[in-house]
């Protein structure tokens, strides 16, 4: 049963979140337009914008990042979808088991949510593929130095999934408390007294088999002596 006071804190950040969940996912997919449409760049080419920094590099990706499982649509289509709703789950079940839960794993989970979304729209309805336009150059020539390779184009979506890996990172290292997601309940004291218990009572069970076992072999060492 949820009190008024966790009924209030519930609606506040559902509605807050909504909004936030919103304006990320509009300003992924108006960016992608923007680019794709409406300021008239050609596809497959570089446009500096600060020299060894960023550039416009619009093109097409039918992978993951950095490529990843290229051509195959239908399983990332899936899998993405999957995820998404696994995340969307479990915003949900945490807002209504721990309203007062840590901010940092909220925004994580926007964050995440957002991205995840924003690519998947462009999958379904792009032939498959999702629209990349950012390109970063001072990135690309450490990779270059180190694996040989670019670091790849991505675009909004890509930042706010990046984003909210690093929170939930921080999140876990930093902010968590046992029970705070609200999918496996703390203990109580009494039960981990209870469960304190029940191991002195096998560890005593344990112990007296054992002082048996070597009874009855110290009985049977005395019998074959008196034996002998």
């Amino acid at each position: 049963m949820i009190d008024n006071e966790n009924k209030k804190i519930i609606i506040k950040r559902a509605i807050f979140e909504l909004v936030i969940f919103v304006l990320l996912l509009a300003s992924d997919l108006l960016s992608k337009d923007l680019v794709m449409n409406r300021l008239g760049l050609s596809m497959y080419k570089k446009y500096t914008l600060i020299d060894g920094v960023f550039a416009i590099y619009p093109c097409l990706n039918d992978g993951a990042s950095f490529s990843a499982f290229s051509g195959k649509t239908g399983f990332l289509i899936a899998l993405t979808a999957i995820m998404t709703v696994a995340m969307i789950a479990l915003a949900i079940f945490n807002l209504i088991k721990k309203p007062k839960t840590s901010m940092l794993f909220r925004w994580s989970l926007i964050l995440i949510i957002s991205g995840a979304i924003g690519n998947l729209y462009d999958r379904i309805f792009c032939d498959g593929t999702v629209r990349d336009f950012i390109q970063y150059l001072f990135l690309d020539n450490l990779f270059d130095k180190l694996f040989d390779s670019s670091f790849g184009i991505g675009n909004v979506a890509d930042i706010y999934l990046v984003l909210g890996v690093f929170l939930m990172c921080g999140y876990i290292i930093f902010d968590y408390k046992e029970g705070d997601i609200g999918i496996i309940k703390p203990k109580n004291d009494k039960e981990l007294q209870t469960e304190c218990d029940d191991n002195i009572v096998e560890t005593d069970l344990k112990n007296n088999e054992k002082s048996t076992d070597i009874q009855e072999n110290a009985d049977n060492i005395d019998k074959q002596e008196e034996k002998l």
